[in-house]
């Protein structure tokens, strides 16, 4: 299998069949094999139904994976992953408002940077956007993407999208474990711990709108924003904390320097220099503190780290023990 296309859904059942449809059809294009997994998290509305019937049209094309109670978009998004047999695994919005031929462009991508472990769709870069997106959407996004870059890692200017492309040895073996939305952040941050090789590419997001019964539905999102915000933001704080408790050591200790300059001035021309001299030291032992504080927390990365290692060679070790003789013998091989 070449590409496997992963989407989950919830309660979508509105404009669920005529966003299979039409990403089937799109899919048709492709080069080589492919297979679209759709993955029923816990839907309420039929939509399981509706997923299931077009997939006995489309059995050899179109699989349906799902459970009884919603779990959240990464338990999902984790579920197809794990089943998904292409080589390159796309994942993204079942509506396709990254634009209808996102699928063609990230496994392009991916073939046209075969150094490429991750190719991320991002509207952030040049030549990308957003389209019918609410403005006050918008500046979450970009604002908050910023944010997490500054806290976790600098590897992509979207780190909250779902619309990627994975190596499937890579997206497969990453030790993963978040339900939510914070799954997107788990990915970026395990796989660059691990040296993955990120890429991005330019893609317009564009809320759509479909026809259901005759009538005009407009596509919104159902993120419960202030909740998204916290949670991204906890995530993101936590990930990485040595990048912003050294900044702050630095600060401190730089404004120490400075007092110290100032009360050395002011000692020079007989005045008042005590309180600045004060000033001055308590910044320096503020400074080495948070350094200190920063060894610790590198220190707690490093064993964070080795931990995600053990838990990704137990999961290539069960994924092996799961493969028929040949399969097993064949993956020996391309080893």
């Amino acid at each position: 299998m070449r590409v496997s296309v992963v989407c989950p859904f919830y309660n979508e059942a509105q404009i669920l069949e005529s966003a299979i449809r039409t990403l089937l059809d799109r899919l048709r294009s492709l080069d080589g094999s492919w297979e679209l997994i759709v993955v029923n998290d816990g839907s309420t509305d039929g939509s399981a139904e509706i997923a299931q019937r077009i997939a006995k049209e489309e059995s050899s094309r179109l699989r349906v994976l799902g459970y009884p109670a919603n779990r959240g978009r990464g338990h999902a998004l984790r579920v197809g992953i794990a089943e998904a047999r292409g080589d390159i695994i796309v994942t993204t919005e079942i509506d396709l408002s990254w634009g209808e031929q996102i699928v063609h462009e990230l496994v392009g991508a991916m073939e046209r940077w075969p150094d490429a472990d991750i190719v991320v769709a991002s509207p952030n870069l040049p030549s990308g956007g957003y389209k019918n997106v609410p403005l006050k959407r918008v500046w979450l996004s970009r604002i908050g993407n910023r944010v997490i870059r500054a806290c976790m890692s600098n590897a992509v200017t979207m780190n909250t999208g779902m619309t990627r492309a994975y190596r499937r040895q890579v997206i497969q073996s990453l030790p993963l474990s978040e339900d939510e939305k914070e799954f997107h952040l788990e990915v970026i941050l395990k796989a660059t711990a691990f040296g993955c090789r990120i890429r991005e590419i330019p893609a317009v997001l564009q809320w759509k709108e479909y026809k259901h019964q005759g009538q005009r539905v407009k596509r919104k999102s159902s993120s419960r924003v202030n909740r998204l915000i916290v949670s991204h933001s906890l995530f993101s704080i936590f990930a990485n904390p040595v990048r912003y408790v050294w900044t702050m050591s630095g600060i401190a200790l730089a404004l120490g320097v400075i007092f110290f300059v100032w009360a050395v001035v002011l000692f020079a021309l007989r005045m008042v220099s005590a309180y600045v001299a004060l000033m001055s030291v308590s910044l320096v032992v503020v400074g080495m503190v948070l350094f200190v504080l920063g060894v610790v927390v590198k220190q707690g990365n490093m064993i964070q780290r080795e931990l995600w290692l053990i838990q990704r060679s137990q999961l290539g070790r069960a994924r092996e023990s799961i493969f028929s003789p040949a399969e097993h013998e064949s993956r020996l091989e391309e080893r």
